[in-house]
């Protein structure tokens, strides 16, 4: 099997539902592989949406657009890998698809890439989570189906903290779930996504990417900067899985809702 930390990946983010935050996170990650330097391609699965795409549509950071929920798109996107031979992908998926993204992996054999000589890409699958339990139920299907021949990374986003003083994590469904037990037996990697203002959000919407930030006003250009060091800070807690140059010494998390527990 190969080893998880190999450096050519494919990383997906999991279809579940739609709202939880992950082209947010798939739009902070591509922001962080293109500052760290990594060769990648951005990939949106999205045709009724394609809001990857449409932050990324100028020539020097294009997102690509194509439906790899058919057989036409998913050529489309092994072409483009066999042609420009990229360290990563990132693949955003559409909401409630895992059906039909689960058939086109297990048509084209792709969990099996990892072994192939011309293209080893392994697959890491992100799982963006909000507060409710469809979002772990799409990625533990993902994760039954997938099991050990891919990597997981569980994204807590911070917007749906409610911030009371309740003892009981905002994130309880995933803490309590199978799902968890099971990300936990596959080794997964949890991070967090820190919270974008929702004023500096819908000023960015629908165009403004984080490569743009000095457009902004000052107030919205501060706010994006703190969002994404923070953001790239949790990023490299899971360096290995999101394919991203691994930090120079291992940083140390302050708070984890997992060590609190």
């Amino acid at each position: 099997m190969t080893n998880s930390t190999q450096r050519k990946r494919a990383v997906m983010l999991v279809p579940g539902k739609g709202g939880t935050g992950k082209t947010l996170f798939a739009r902070l990650l591509y922001y962080a592989l293109v500052e760290a330097g990594v060769k990648v391609i951005g990939f949106d699965s999205d045709t009724e949406n394609p809001e990857l795409a449409n932050y990324h549509s100028q020539q020097k950071y294009q997102v690509y657009k194509g439906n790899l929920l058919e057989i036409e798109g998913s050529h489309k996107l092994l072409e483009m890998l066999e042609k420009k031979k990229p360290d990563l992908a990132l693949i955003d998926m559409p909401a409630a698809s895992g059906h039909q993204t689960r058939d086109r992996m297990e048509h084209f054999n792709l969990l099996d890439l990892s072994e192939d000589k011309e293209m080893p890409y392994r697959f890491t699958f992100v799982c963006v989570l909000d507060i409710g339990a469809p979002s772990v139920h799409s990625f533990k299907d993902v994760m039954a189906f997938c099991g050990d021949r891919a990597d997981y990374v569980a994204v807590r986003n911070q917007f749906w903290e409610d911030g009371s003083s309740s003892e009981e994590s905002s994130f309880a469904i995933w803490e309590q779930s199978d799902a968890y037990k099971l990300f936990e037996s596959l080794k997964g990697i949890e991070i967090a996504m820190p919270a974008l203002d929702r004023l500096t959000f819908q000023e960015m919407h629908p165009s403004t990417n984080f490569f743009d930030v000095a457009k902004l006003s000052v107030g919205h250009r501060l706010i994006t900067q703190s969002f994404l060091r923070r953001g790239v800070a949790e990023l490299n807690y899971a360096a290995s899985y999101l394919g991203l140059p691994q930090p120079k010494a291992e940083p140390q998390p302050v708070t984890r809702a997992t060590e609190a527990a």
